[in-house]
C-alpha cells in the first residue's frame, strides 16, 4: 500500500510541470491565413525557456531554440502564391500545434477609424454585393477592440472565408478593396481589418513619436491624467442620464428630435481615444507578420487640428514601417468627403484643411496614395454608403505602387498657375485625356483672390489641361482655390479617368 500512495504521489508532482509547459504561435497564423507571398515569413511564438522547436512546413524542416523570455522565431523561405491549404507544424517537447488551410497571395492591413470599420451591411444599397462573396481565396480577419496602456503581443482573432456573412460584417471598404485585388492579381488575398471609430490618429501612433514633439504634447498628458479624471466625468454622465432618458421617451412619444446621444465615459482601461493605446493593442501585436501595404481611412476625429495633422501621419507612418522592417511598404490614404462637418457647416474649412494635409502626406511621404472621394459623400451622415468605389480607388494605387501596374489612379492634380490679364491660368498633372465636369454641368467649385484674399467664386472656362479663371469681383487675381470648404457640392472637375480633381488651394494661412 505504500508503494502504491508513492506511485499516486509522484504523478500528481508531474501534473503541474505538464501543465506548465507553453507553446504559442503569433495570433495571426492560425487556421485560414494567408501569408505574404515573395518574402522570407517569419514563424514565431513563444515556448519554454531554452527549449528547442521544430517548424515544419512545405516538407522542410526550421529549427529554433527559445530564449530564456520562451519566444523563438523562425523565417520561412519566400513561396510564390498559392491556392491550394498548407498545413505549418510546430513542435516543442511533448507539445505542437497543427495549422491548415494556410495560403500564400497578398496580405493588407485596413485601418483608420469608423468609416474604415463601417460594416457592409451598414452599406443599404450597397450590400446587395454580399451575394457575390463567396470566394475561398478572398480571406477577412477582424481584430477585436483591444487598447491597451503597454505595447502588447497578444489580441484575438479569427481569419474567415469571404462568403455573404463574413463580408456583411466586415469593413465594407477593406471587403471591396480586397474583391478587386482578387479580381485583379488571381491570387489570394488576406485583408486584416484593425481599425475602431471615433479614435484620433494619435492612438494609433507610438508615445515615443508622440513624447518627442511638443505639438502632442497634450495627448501624452490627456492619456497621464485620464484616470483623475474618469471618476468627475462618470458623475457628471449619471446626473445627466435621468433628464436624457426623459427626452429620448418624450422624442419617442412625439416624433420630435431626439436628443444629441449620451454616451457614459469609458473606463481609463478601455478608453480608445488615449494616446498609443491602439498601437499597444490594435497594431502591435500584428508585427512582424508580413504584410503588402496599409490602407487607411481616417482624419475625421483630427479635424478640430488640421494644422498638425501632416507631420502627425507622417510619423506614425515612418513608425508602422519602422517596427515591420519592410521598408516603406505601400500606405494609401483615403481623402475625407464632402460632409457638413458639425462644427462649421458646409461652408466651413475644417475638413478642407484636413484633406489639404492628407494631400501634402501623399506628396511628400514615399509610396503613399491618395484617394480623392469628392462627390461620394452625404452631406448629413459623417458615414456616407457608397464605400464600394473607396475600396476600388483604394485597390488602383495598390495596382499602381505595390504591384507597378500601368493603371490610372489618380484625376487631375494641380500642378501650377499664371496669372495674366485679369484671370488665372491653372495647370493641372497628370492627365488622361482633357479636363472636364463629372456631372455635364459648368465647372464650379473655384474660388480666386486678390493679394487682400477675399476669395470670390469664379467663372471657370476649360482649355485642354487647362482651367481658366476670372471674376468681375477680383480685377487682378492672385490666388486660386479649388473646392475648400468642407462640402464643397459644385466641385465637378474631372478628366476622361472620370476621378475627382484633387482639392488644392495657392495661399497659405
Amino acid at each position: 500500500m505504500r508503494k502504491l500512495q508513492l506511485w499516486v504521489g509522484l504523478v500528481c508532482c508531474f501534473v503541474p510541470l505538464v501543465g506548465r509547459a507553453e507553446l504559442s504561435l503569433h495570433p495571426l497564423i492560425s487556421d485560414h491565413a494567408v501569408f505574404q507571398r515573395d518574402v522570407p515569413f517569419p514563424v514565431l511564438g513563444k515556448a519554454d525557456s531554452e527549449s528547442e522547436v521544430l517548424v515544419q512546413w512545405q516538407r522542410k524542416e526550421f529549427k529554433a531554440k527559445a530564449g530564456a523570455d520562451g519566444k523563438w522565431l523562425v523565417r520561412l523561405d519566400p513561396s510564390p502564391a498559392n491556392e491550394k491549404g498548407q498545413i505549418l507544424k510546430v513542435t516543442s517537447g511533448t507539445n505542437s500545434i497543427e495549422v491548415s488551410d494556410i495560403l500564400i497571395g497578398e496580405v493588407w492591413l485596413a485601418s483608420g477609424q469608423s468609416n474604415m470599420e463601417w460594416k457592409l451591411k451598414q452599406c443599404v444599397a450597397q450590400s446587395v454585393e454580399a451575394e457575390k462573396a463567396d470566394d475561398p481565396l478572398l480571406r477577412l480577419v477582424g481584430i477585436s477592440h483591444s487598447p491597451a496602456p503597454d505595447p502588447s503581443d497578444s489580441v484575438k482573432i479569427s481569419w474567415n472565408l469571404s462568403s455573404k456573412g463574413s463580408a456583411l460584417n466586415f469593413s465594407a471598404v477593406g471587403y471591396f478593396f480586397g474583391r478587386e485585388l482578387r479580381r485583379d492579381l488571381k491570387v489570394p488575398v488576406g485583408v486584416i481589418q484593425s481599425a475602431v471609430g471615433g479614435t484620433p490618429a494619435e492612438a494609433w501612433t507610438p508615445i515615443e513619436f508622440l513624447q518627442a514633439d511638443p505639438d502632442f504634447a497634450k495627448a501624452v498628458n490627456d492619456r497621464k491624467e485620464y484616470p483623475n479624471w474618469y471618476p468627475r466625468l462618470l458623475e457628471k454622465y449619471e446626473k445627466e442620464k435621468p433628464a436624457y432618458d426623459l427626452a429620448v421617451a418624450e422624442a419617442e412619444k412625439t416624433g420630435g428630435k431626439p436628443p444629441k446621444k449620451l454616451r457614459p465615459p469609458n473606463p481609463p482601461d478601455k478608453n480608445p481615444n488615449l494616446a498609443s493605446v491602439l498601437w499597444n493593442g490594435m497594431i502591435h501585436p500584428l508585427v512582424p507578420y508580413p504584410i503588402r501595404g496599409v490602407i487607411w481611412y481616417q482624419g475625421e476625429a483630427n479635424a478640430y487640428r488640421p494644422e498638425v495633422y501632416e507631420k502627425l501621419l507622417t510619423g506614425m507612418i515612418g513608425s508602422w514601417r519602422k517596427a515591420w522592417g519592410q521598408g516603406d511598404f505601400p500606405f494609401l490614404i483615403v481623402q475625407l468627403t464632402d460632409f457638413n462637418y458639425n462644427e462649421d457647416g458646409a461652408s466651413g474649412v475644417k475638413w478642407a484643411q484636413l484633406r489639404d494635409a492628407q494631400s501634402a502626406v501623399a506628396d511628400h511621404v514615399p509610396q503613399t496614395g491618395l484617394a480623392v472621394t469628392l462627390g461620394l459623400g452625404d452631406p448629413e451622415n459623417i458615414h456616407p454608403e457608397r464605400k464600394m468605389e473607396v475600396g476600388e480607388r483604394l485597390a488602383l494605387w495598390a495596382k499602381k505602387i505595390a504591384y507597378g501596374k500601368d493603371v490610372v489612379c489618380q484625376g487631375p492634380v494641380f500642378d501650377s498657375v499664371k496669372y495674366s490679364g485679369g484671370e488665372a491660368i491653372v495647370s493641372f498633372r497628370p492627365l488622361t485625356g482633357g479636363l472636364k465636369s463629372s456631372d455635364q454641368k459648368e465647372v464650379g467649385g473655384f474660388a480666386v483672390a486678390g493679394s487682400d484674399k477675399q476669395f470670390k467664386p469664379a467663372q471657370v472656362r476649360l482649355d485642354k489641361n487647362q482651367v481658366i479663371l476670372k471674376s468681375s469681383e477680383v480685377a487682378n487675381p492672385a490666388f486660386v482655390r479649388y473646392a475648400w470648404c468642407n462640402r464643397p457640392a459644385d466641385a465637378n472637375l474631372t478628366d476622361e479617368s472620370n476621378l475627382p480633381a484633387r482639392p488644392f488651394r495657392t495661399d497659405t494661412d
